[in-house]
């Protein structure tokens, strides 16, 4: 099994609840990821739950949840929702700017990243790819994360270019 067919066999079983393929796919394809211990425990066609969890990796010098950290869980928390309506196969898609606000600082404890998909996102997608000269769609995806308390902590813009594999030039 390649790991495409696998990616998707594995997100088909977490739409269903078993989500233990799916992070051991993404402890897999994103190494940079691993440390941080960032788990998918929600996702549906509407709607992608990451928890965080509260280990040192994961702390400041304060012993609170490092910045760093809660960035990158509402970036992959987005990605995974980009990733559920458009297939890498197809497209090619790259996160090419990051906005955090930091609302308040966590309550001890698992912080949980949020992020919900739009139905129409892949027609304004498309729509946008033929219209524009480069041949690529630019939006943002946002998503937000909550502390052990479900208080709102962070809230980021995430900002992703999505191309179709046949209008790029050069493939890395």
């Amino acid at each position: 099994m390649n790991l495409k067919t696998l990616f998707y066999w594995a997100v088909d079983r977490a739409k269903s609840g078993n989500f233990a393929w799916l992070n051991l796919v993404f402890r897999r394809v994103l190494p940079f990821n691993a440390p941080h211990g960032i788990k998918i425990v929600g996702l549906d066609e509407n709607h992608v739950r990451v928890v965080l969890p509260s280990r040192r990796a994961n702390q400041n010098h304060l012993k609170g949840m490092h910045a760093c950290a809660m960035a990158t869980a509402c970036e992959f928390c987005s990605g995974m929702a980009v990733l559920i309506r458009f297939d890498m196969a197809d497209y090619r898609l790259i996160m090419n700017r990051l906005e955090v606000n930091y609302v308040r600082r966590p309550a001890p404890g698992d912080c949980t990243a949020l992020a919900d998909i739009p139905g129409a996102l892949k027609a304004r997608v498309n729509a946008e790819i033929e219209q524009s000269e480069d041949g690529a769609s630019r939006f943002v995806l946002p998503s937000r994360l909550l502390d052990s308390e479900g208080e709102v902590v962070a809230e980021a813009q995430v900002h992703w270019h999505v191309k179709p594999w046949s209008r790029v030039r050069h493939r890395g």
